[in-house]
């Protein structure tokens, strides 16, 4: 396979990836992406978009090629595998997230530590960790009606984006605390095309607004900005520990549950470090 093809191949496979996890709790599309090193090239191609209208196209058509395929089969299927094996598949993902912080590491460009990289990195975590304690259901913009709903519904779009090109950031939980994750579902099973459309679209507005000044961001300060996506990472792995590990702890938990528990965990946890440290190698950027 030459070059280009296997380009192409890597791409469709990360944004396979990508889609298939972000049902995940804790896991976001931006995590991902920074994992797996496609984050700055995914970023760069948007907000760079009219400079190279044909290369950024086909570079985000093949991405979302694979994300479609991911969220239209994978993701079913992890749904239900944390549904029956809670405590084994969420120690994948922790192992997953936590395997990509070396090669985020690298992208600091910066060895020695330093004073502001341990602030920065601080700032990062308080900030995923306090969004992950926002209280859901006291805020509700799918109430209304007419223009006023419309109107939410596209500050959720751009609240959205917000959420998906962010890394670390769930989307789903963003949903809850706006009250929009019901609505949304009830939307697509009853095919609501206008609701879906304004949606989408207000979306795509919002990554094209928010990409810009992250890309310029990271290129100007590569070094605070990438510690505190660093914060951000390991800052959602709580939420993994805090709505999956945790509540799948059986309160009559034994021996006879912990021992083979944790073993298959450890196991779990070692194979998802071990590919996300191995993909993140093959990095698009």
């Amino acid at each position: 396979m030459n070059k280009s093809g296997k380009d192409s191949l890597v791409t469709m496979l990360k944004g396979f990836i990508i889609g298939s996890s972000m049902s995940v709790p804790g896991v976001s599309g931006g995590t991902m992406a920074i994992l797996l090193g496609i984050y700055d090239k995914l970023i760069g191609a948007i907000s760079n978009f009219l400079k190279d209208i044909k290369g950024n196209f086909l570079f985000l058509f093949k991405f979302c090629i694979g994300a479609g395929l991911g969220i239209g089969s994978l993701a079913f299927a992890i749904k239900w595998l944390l549904e029956v094996f809670p405590f084994q598949v969420s120690f994948f993902f922790l192992g997953a997230v936590i395997g990509g912080i070396p090669a985020l590491y690298r992208k600091t460009k910066e060895s020695p530590i330093k004073i502001t990289s341990g602030i920065f990195f601080l700032l990062g975590l308080i900030i995923v960790i306090s969004i992950g304690f926002l209280p859901t259901g006291n805020l509700d913009l799918s109430s209304g009606s007419g223009f006023t709903h419309y109107l939410m519904i596209l500050v959720t779009g751009i609240i959205i984006a917000l959420a998906l090109v962010l890394p670390g950031i769930s989307t789903s939980h963003m949903l809850l605390v706006l009250g929009m994750y019901d609505s949304m579902l009830m939307a697509i099973t009853e095919f609501d095309i206008v609701y879906i459309g304004i949606l989408g679209i207000s979306t795509v507005i919002g990554i094209f607004l928010i990409t810009k000044p992250i890309e310029w961001t990271m290129n100007r300060f590569t070094h605070p900005t990438y510690c505190m996506i660093i914060g951000f990472v390991l800052g959602s792995t709580t939420e993994i520990i805090r709505d999956k590990i945790i509540p799948a702890i059986p309160a009559e938990a034994n021996f006879s549950w912990w021992i083979p528990s944790l073993l298959i965990g450890i196991i779990a946890f070692v194979l998802g470090f071990s590919g996300i440290k191995s993909l993140s190698r093959f990095s698009n950027d």
